[in-house]
């Protein structure tokens, strides 16, 4: 089987733990886009923050970000998904209503909150390495929204099935809820998106400008926002440290972690 299409995550795949890309994965990556294989960038990082990696990695490709809110073409916008603002507002209440404390996410890519809770030292560590306008404010729940790209709440193991279970109950498929661990800093980001995102969406959306089927693809993840993508690929390829949900879905895990560069050992073994 000929590959023609490579989606990368970031965070726990193609970047170390310490935040950067290898020349070993950089090196194997230009081999793969040399010989014919579109490499997508495909992270739940806001454009802001994955953009350094993007022109690191040096494809004519689109990105995916924000968890596939949004399709852009370096700095062209090609497709990009809101939250209803009726929506918004209903589900900033129920928030309120559960003692939870969301991070609004905009188009114009500054990011609001009015609160942490018990996760606000590691949520802000991880910010501080990702995401940049990151502002607090008042009466955040008293605002009304326009363009809202995603809500997120950093929030420990035990209420992520209590957000989940909570926020299906009530809405059903009119959102899209997905939740993300962070080992380095210990807590997961659970994030909701209009009922129309996930990575497989997006990466079908892409593979439609380009003819490509997605038995033609190779997805590379970790975590629980690729699952969707591992699933939906010719082949779904997990790293060796994905979370273990993640790895039972794996066609191929790697023998290598991502500070190990997995990424590299996934194009040399497919693609080259």
């Amino acid at each position: 089987m000929k590959y023609k299409l490579l989606a990368l995550d970031l965070d726990g795949t193609l970047l170390s733990d310490n935040g950067e890309i290898s020349p070993e994965n950089l090196s194997s990556i230009e081999k793969a886009s040399k010989a014919g294989t579109k490499v997508i960038i495909s992270t739940g990082r806001s454009y802001t923050s994955a953009k350094k990696f993007i022109y690191q990695v040096n494809s004519p490709d689109p990105a995916i970000t924000y968890t596939v809110a949004v399709i852009q073409n370096h700095e062209k916008i090609i497709r990009r998904i809101t939250i209803d603002n009726e929506l918004t507002g209903s589900l900033l209440k129920t928030f309120k209503d559960m003692g939870y404390y969301p991070i609004i996410y905009l188009t114009d890519d500054n990011k609001y909150f009015e609160n942490l809770g018990d996760f606000k030292d590691g949520f802000l560590k991880f910010s501080a390495g990702t995401e940049s306008n990151l502002k607090k404010i008042n009466n955040l729940y008293d605002r009304s929204w326009d363009e809202v790209i995603r809500i997120s709440v950093a929030a420990g193991e035990a209420d992520i099935p209590i957000l989940h279970s909570t926020l299906r109950k009530k809405y059903g498929r009119a959102i899209k809820t997905v939740d993300t661990y962070f080992s380095c800093w210990n807590f997961y980001l659970f994030e909701i998106l209009d009922k129309s995102c996930s990575k497989s969406i997006a990466l079908d959306f892409i593979c439609s400008m380009y003819g490509i089927d997605s038995s033609e693809v190779i997805t590379v993840g970790d975590n629980n926002n690729d699952l969707d993508m591992i699933r939906w690929a010719g082949l779904g390829a997990v790293m060796k440290n994905g979370l273990a949900d993640v790895l039972i879905e794996a066609d191929y895990i790697t023998e290598k972690s991502n500070n190990e560069n997995g990424v590299s050992e996934v194009i040399e073994k497919f693609i080259l």
